[in-house]
């Protein structure tokens, strides 16, 4: 319990502190049961930002203070982060909230997103990324990936810059092995309208 707290209260003063893509400041998030439920959690200013599942299994864009939180435990509520009393935002509404910080508020309204995970059916570690991911080299995802959940439709290839083998994916793929991809992908970006990135 003493680890824990003191691992708890390096992360609230600033200790752990990590470098998203585009050289973004982010820190490690906190513990709690919401890990269970949300994945690509990381806090930014303060805040927790985490896509968390709701009873119905779809995946919702939120967000907390983590001043608020320092005596409570940090769970997911139906998509949405809350601690004790304090309940957080949903991000991944129109104009909600404080949204990430690359993509000017609202997670781009949760039209575009991908979720990674290092196992198949959805489990290990995990991200999300919001835009594309040329070269997923400094991620700790490069050929590492074994299933994936979406927003939007995305294409993955097996060489970084969008080279060699890519396929487009909009339905979540539970394993990669189905697809011959798996543990090869190098490369990520967001499919727009007609087809185009």
């Amino acid at each position: 319990m003493l680890i824990e707290t003191l691992a708890a209260m390096a992360v609230l003063s600033g200790a752990g502190q990590e470098f998203a893509p585009g050289g973004l400041q982010e820190r490690v998030a906190p513990r709690g049961d919401y890990r269970d439920s949300c994945s690509g959690a990381y806090v930014n200013r303060g805040r927790l930002y985490a896509d968390c599942r709701n009873r119905r299994g779809n995946i919702r864009g939120t967000s907390i203070e983590l001043n608020r939180c320092a005596d409570y435990e940090i769970r997911n509520d139906n998509g949405l982060l809350v601690c004790g009393p304090h309940r957080g935002t949903y991000e991944d509404r129109p104009g909600g909230g404080g949204g990430r910080p690359d993509d000017g508020g609202g997670w781009d309204g949760g039209r575009n997103a991908i979720t990674v995970y290092r196992d198949a059916l959805y489990r290990g570690s995990s991200t999300t990324f919001r835009g594309a991911m040329p070269n997923l080299r400094n991620t700790g995802f490069n050929d590492n990936i074994s299933s994936m959940q979406f927003r939007g439709t995305w294409e993955a290839c097996t060489d970084a810059y969008f080279r060699g083998t890519c396929r487009t994916f909009s339905d979540d793929v539970w394993n990669l092995q189905q697809h011959g991809m798996n543990d090869r992908i190098s490369s990520l970006r967001p499919v727009g309208r007609g087809g185009r990135w």
